[in-house]
């Protein structure tokens, strides 16, 4: 399942770069959530204030349940409510009348990211490295940030005991990871899909101030006269997207992507029709390809029955198919 780990950037972000005397946050956490319920176990929102105007990162669901969530986190942030630390249980259909009708726990943490600043940015840019970050709270007011001394199940565990409740979470780094080659129309749609998503994209252009200012924070943005050089480097259970304005540079990185005689990537797509596939096909065979290889190559790219050349369009053709793929490898 993919994270949607939006809170987790913005917290991050805040810790490290608000002011010192920047106002708090309130993450609100589905810690236990029994029969048929909008969001699952660990599913997180942050809220906080911008302007005096509450802002608001990822979901837990909507509906009634994130309404009332919403108001209860905007008054803590605005002080009407002087809890800091709680745990409350939301009956959904008696309380609040959604049709889910299962029952949600939350846990509401205000805290003031810049006094965590230091465990934060550590935790974050181990994650970024690759790590996963364990996060636990508990009813004491205690809370920790930090790497997780092995590979753990994304599980989450929340328990009572004599000294309260306690809450661990693991937040797993991106399991979907994509380089993709080309700053265009189609790559930009492909990117801004991408990015609610929880996916980890690596774009790579070799034109200067090609890329759109506000990705720059959000995306790793590579501007290279190599781009096939990232290929080697690139995580062997990710995707690669081929995207170029140069055919021949669309033919260099295909070879780069697909010259082991195994399967090393969970998919190598190139934008096409079935004629360029055909070309390409010919050009690498030439250069000793053999079939099993060029077979690797999907192109066109998309799930089918989708005609349209709409940047928009496409783009959400191709990360269907991209899930697609990622979800058969679970």
């Amino acid at each position: 399942m993919q994270q949607h780990l939006q809170w987790w950037h913005d917290l991050a972000h805040v810790s490290l770069h608000g002011c010192a005397e920047s106002s708090p946050v309130v993450l609100v956490t589905v810690v236990r959530a029994d029969g048929s319920t909008p969001r699952e176990v660990g599913a997180t929102m942050l809220l906080g204030l911008r302007d005096d105007q509450v802002y608001q990162s990822d979901t837990i669901g909507g509906g009634h349940l994130e309404f009332q969530a919403f108001d209860i986190a905007q008054a803590m942030l605005k002080g009407t409510d002087k809890r800091t630390l709680f745990v409350e249980r939301f009956n959904l259909s008696a309380r609040l009348g959604q049709c889910c009708g299962g029952v949600m726990w939350l846990l509401f943490e205000k805290l003031q990211p810049r006094e965590h600043a230091s465990m934060l940015a550590s935790a974050y840019a181990a994650w970024q490295s690759g790590q996963p970050i364990e996060r636990q709270v508990h009813e004491n007011g205690h809370l920790s940030w930090q790497v997780t001394p092995t590979q753990v199940p994304s599980t989450a565990i929340f328990e009572t005991g004599e000294t309260g409740w306690r809450w661990q979470q693991c937040v797993q780094p991106y399991a979907m990871k994509v380089l993709l080659f080309g700053a265009g129309h189609v790559g930009e749609a492909i990117v801004r899909c991408l990015q609610p998503i929880g996916v980890q994209v690596t774009w790579v252009d070799s034109r200067d101030n090609i890329f759109p200012p506000d990705l720059l924070k959000q995306v790793n943005c590579v501007c290279t006269d190599v781009p096939e050089a990232e290929i080697a480097r690139f995580d062997p259970q990710g995707a690669i997207l081929i995207l170029t304005h140069d055919h021949q540079q669309d033919l260099q990185l295909c070879m780069e992507a697909l010259k082991s005689s195994q399967s090393r990537f969970a998919y190598v797509g190139m934008i096409g029709s079935k004629s360029k596939r055909a070309i390409f096909e010919k050009r690498m065979q030439a250069r000793g390809y053999e079939q099993a290889q060029l077979q690797r190559l999907v192109c066109p790219i998309g799930i089918t029955g989708i005609s349209s050349k709409q940047p928009a369009i496409i783009a959400v053709s191709v990360v269907a198919e991209l899930l697609q793929i990622f979800d058969q490898k679970k």
